[in-house]
């Protein structure tokens, strides 16, 4: 599902080379297999662009207003909220966060446990955990969708998964507790 879909725009805060814009993502049209229509907008500049998924990380951008100017586009999460986009041989690092929501990262302080949150609003692929689960630091938890793109989401520490509060399918808002690890729990043997 793509972001926002069913719902009004989406806003996000990006910062690329240390210059900050909010830009404001919305669904255009109805969601099909072949794709998705959306406009974006930031500052004065207002563009729609036509997104499809090639594989896992990587879309085909089509601009109508550019002639039909057609880009694959990577997109590859390097750190939680941090992004390494690759277009035209160019790669582009990102920072996102929601702009309705200011967050600048993945994970909250929980009591003492680490609550893994979703990046942004979108739908949730799979969870590759359950509760009792020992995993390390950078070690993949779940996976979120969000404008046809898939982003893994990561465990902040090495510990034992404690709750799990999503599953596939659901879906979630920006800063929405997806997995809980506890540190303290780790099993040494």
């Amino acid at each position: 599902m793509a972001a926002g879909a069913g719902r009004g725009p989406v806003r996000l805060s990006l910062e690329v080379a240390g210059e900050r814009r909010l830009v404001t993502v919305e669904p255009v049209g109805p969601v099909d297999s072949k794709g998705s229509r959306f406009r974006l907008s930031w500052d004065d500049t207002t563009c729609e662009v036509e997104v499809s998924r090639f594989r896992p990380g990587a879309l085909s951008v089509i601009v109508p207003s550019a002639g039909h100017a057609s880009y694959e586009v990577t997109c590859y999460e390097t750190a939680p909220g941090e992004l390494v986009i690759g277009v035209g041989g160019r790669r582009i690092r990102v920072r996102v966060a929601d702009g309705r929501r200011p967050r600048t990262v993945q994970t909250a302080r929980e009591g003492g446990d680490h609550a893994v949150v979703a990046p942004m609003p979108g739908r949730v692929v799979r969870v590759e955990v359950a509760p009792g689960d020992t995993v390390q630091a950078g070690q993949g938890l779940a996976v979120v969708e969000a404008m046809k793109m898939e982003n893994e989401v990561t465990s902040p520490a090495a510990g034992v998964v404690s709750a799990v509060r999503a599953a596939a399918g659901d879906v979630v808002e920006s800063g929405a507790v997806l997995v809980v690890v506890s540190a303290s729990a780790v099993i040494v043997e």
